[in-house]
Order: structure tokens, then C-alpha cells, then sequence
């Protein structure tokens, strides 16, 4: 049986998939990390990504499955309902509500009230403007090299927006809650290994 360490499938084909594509490189993870085939962006067909996968590769043998995606638009049944199945398959769910952009942004600074996806992003260009002096597109494959001195600061922000959302029984509900990410859980996966 083929053992590979994680299997990773994202709503895009740009920004995140830059960023991991660079931490696996960092990390010298090539090989132990696959991406699953992209076929959709809506959380549904990002983790049927996941269960495709599985189906058309059965010998092989994954310690974690990830579907990452955004809250974005999409309906509340849609972002729930992949959630509840995501548990049901034991696959792990990193979504960012308002945009995977939330991510980067925690990077610099950190969130406390809601955010929509127009100011993630002009936050953002602001912060490399002056870190960086450039402008942040989605299209950059050096995001991960730009962010990486920043990762620790990005990771303690999610928590603390993970902790900002709990309820009284010790639940969050990404599909509500902004700010709120959970790729940092990702990401310290992809560190531990």
C-alpha cells in the first residue's frame, strides 16, 4: 500500500495553492503532500475532490485528508452540509470565512469584528505595500516566501479567533462566524510532519 502523509484539495487554483505548494516545497514535504484534482470551487465539490480521489486511488493511505475553501457566497445548506459530511468521512475542513485572504491577513494583524472580502483584500495590499513594497495578487507564486516570518503571528491570531467564536458547549460555526479560519490547523499539520 502506497502511504502518503496528507491529501489536500482547495477551492482554487491560485493564491492558496501557491502558498502550499511553496510550504511543501519549504518544508521537503514533495511527495508525502498530494492535491487532489481540482473540479469545483463551492465547498460540495471541493470535498468531493477529496472522496474522488480516495475512490480512484484505494490502495493508497492517508494520515490526514483536508477540503479547504471559503465561505464566500455560497448557501448556508452548501457550506453545513459539506461540514457535517467532511465529519462523516473524516475529513478535515479548513474554511475561511469571509476568503482564504483572512489567512494572509493574520499574518499581520489581528481581527476582531466582521470583515468582508473587500476590505481583507485592501488591508492586505496595504500591509505589502509596507512590508514588501509590492501590491498582493491571488496570482503570486511568492506569497509563502513573502509570509513565512510571519506564520507563527498568523497561527496565534486563527486560535484566537477560533476561541473568540466558541459557544458554551465548545463549538464554533465557520458557516456564521466572521472572522474566523481554519487553515491554520492545516498549516501546523503540514509543520508537524
Amino acid at each position: 500500500m502506497e502511504q502518503k502523509a496528507v491529501l489536500i484539495a482547495l477551492e482554487d487554483t491560485k493564491s492558496s495553492k501557491f502558498y502550499f505548494e511553496e510550504l511543501i516545497k519549504d518544508k521537503k514535504l514533495t511527495g508525502k503532500v498530494l492535491f487532489a484534482e481540482h473540479i469545483g470551487t463551492n465547498p460540495s465539490k471541493v470535498l468531493e475532490a477529496v472522496v474522488q480521489h480516495l475512490e480512484n486511488n484505494r490502495k493508497a493511505i492517508y494520515e490526514k485528508k483536508w477540503a479547504i475553501f471559503d465561505r464566500d457566497s455560497w448557501s448556508k445548506e452548501d457550506v453545513n452540509s459539506t461540514i457535517h459530511r467532511a465529519k462523516q468521512l473524516n475529513i478535515c475542513v479548513g474554511i475561511s470565512n469571509e476568503s482564504y485572504e483572512l489567512w494572509l491577513l493574520l499574518h499581520f494583524e489581528r481581527l476582531e469584528r466582521h470583515t468582508s472580502r473587500e476590505d481583507l483584500n485592501k488591508k492586505i495590499n496595504e500591509h505589502f505595500r509596507n512590508y514588501f513594497g509590492v501590491d498582493y495578487s491571488k496570482a503570486s507564486q511568492d506569497i509563502y516566501r513573502y509570509m513565512i516570518g510571519y506564520q507563527n503571528t498568523a497561527i496565534k491570531n486563527a486560535e484566537y479567533l477560533m476561541k473568540m467564536h466558541i459557544d458554551r458547549n465548545g463549538n464554533i460555526n465557520p458557516e456564521q462566524n466572521n472572522p474566523i479560519t481554519l487553515i491554520h490547523q492545516l498549516v501546523m499539520c503540514l509543520n508537524s510532519l
